[in-house]
């Protein structure tokens, strides 16, 4: 069995400058350099990075191996810290986990997103895209869970409030003391603590929440708002990047008007997925071995982390023919792409808001389309760079010209 390499690392800090800092995606150029599977070196941490999408398959579907996500260590050793005891941040898979899964997916499934307003879309600046998406999820998400609708002022010091605490993330993650950050952080998560607390004073007695999933105090009640809080920035940023992408390939966007004028949604559909598999939802996958394994030749030893990289899932070359171009009509040219696609998870632990995500997506580029011909400003192009997922650097600069 040949030695497993490690990703480019500096002593005592490892990799997580070049995490914090890289103008690209790191672990995906690094991927092309080492191959399907490496060792990153997190500075007190270390985790092994996978992309074959059958080593990503057979971590996420074989429970037996790979039980749950680490705990509080590897990729969510001081992760984002209002992340709390809410569904989409359980560890392991036990009774409780199951109980809240059942009944989430119940809410979720009968969940319709609301409709994202085009007023002003012609005025909105560089930069005010994605607010203007993420104030309608936030919005949407809030009526969902609690049955209340909430202020416009509130909404906007949430979503300043989210953002600060994900830009965190890697900086949380250098080792040694972080006072000045810290304190930062201990101020948003109160803050963000307390407004959600209030929504919840002020929300009635048989909100959905309580009425799907029932027996929650109301710290867990708040847990699991600002857990799915969370997916806020990783459903606005596929969206501004659909937008993005479209501007980028104006034969798409022709494409797809027409097959809207003619109702037909599969085109819609392929557009999103692919969308989807350029900017996953889901940027990493976490999971911890409970048992000695190989992954691509590679040694995995019980107690290891393994970490799934989906973006390199989503280009391997051995299932995405021209992996780099944005291409939707492959998602209607066989089924050899489910085996790598998955941009919000896999196996038992499968995001339960996958659906309602899709459909957040499709409602706004539809909307947008069906009104505006989006086009790209001059300047330097948009690209994908890690954060606490992916996001775009610089902000996209878009062109909305009315129909």
């Amino acid at each position: 069995m040949r030695p497993t390499p490690w990703a480019p690392r500096f002593p005592a800090v490892g990799s997580l400058l070049h995490l914090r800092f890289s103008r690209s995606d790191f672990l995906l150029k690094t991927s092309r350099v080492l191959g399907d599977v490496y060792w990153l070196d997190l500075g007190a941490d270390r985790v092994l990075v996978v992309g074959h999408p059958d080593d990503a398959a057979r971590v996420l579907e074989n429970q037996d191996v790979y039980p749950d996500k680490g705990g509080n260590t590897g990729f969510r050793r001081i992760s984002v810290p209002f992340l709390g005891g809410g569904l989409s941040t359980w560890n392991a898979t036990d009774p409780e986990w199951r109980r809240r899964r059942s009944a989430f997916s119940r809410l979720f499934r009968t969940a319709k997103p609301a409709e994202f307003g085009l007023d002003g879309l012609t005025r909105l600046t560089d930069g005010q895209l994605r607010p203007a998406i993420e104030r309608t999820i936030v919005f949407d998400l809030v009526t969902k869970l609690l049955g209340k609708q909430c202020k416009g002022a509130e909404i906007a010091v949430v979503i300043g409030l989210l953002r600060q605490l994900a830009g965190t993330f890697w900086s949380t993650k250098v080792p040694g003391p972080h006072p000045f950050v810290g304190t930062k952080t201990k101020r948003a998560t109160a803050a963000l603590e307390s407004i959600v607390q209030g929504w919840l004073e002020d929300s009635p007695d048989d909100s959905p929440i309580k009425r799907y999933v029932g027996e929650l105090s109301d710290a867990q009640v708040r847990d699991e708002v600002l857990s799915q809080l969370l997916s806020v920035g990783t459903l606005a940023v596929p969206a501004e990047w659909a937008l993005q992408l479209l501007a980028a390939n104006p034969h798409v966007q022709a494409t797809l008007r027409s097959s809207r004028a003619g109702s037909h949604d599969d085109y819609l559909t392929w557009v999103v997925w692919e969308v989807l598999r350029h900017c996953p939802s889901t940027y990493w996958i976490q999971r911890r071995a409970a048992r000695d394994d190989e992954l691509s030749g590679a040694s995995v030893r019980t107690g290891d982390r393994v970490t799934i990289h989906v973006p390199r899932v989503h280009t391997h070359p051995d299932f995405w023919r021209d992996p780099d171009r944005f291409r939707p009509e492959r998602f209607g040219e066989g089924l050899d792409w489910k085996r790598a696609w998955m941009p919000f998870g896999r196996g038992a632990r499968l995001c339960i808001g996958q659906k309602y995500s899709v459909d957040v997506i499709k409602s706004i580029v539809a909307r947008v389309v069906a009104n505006y011909v989006i086009g790209e400003k001059p300047g330097r192009a948009a690209a994908l760079v890690t954060g606490f997922s992916l996001v775009p650097r610089p902000t996209p600069s878009l062109d909305f010209t009315p129909i």
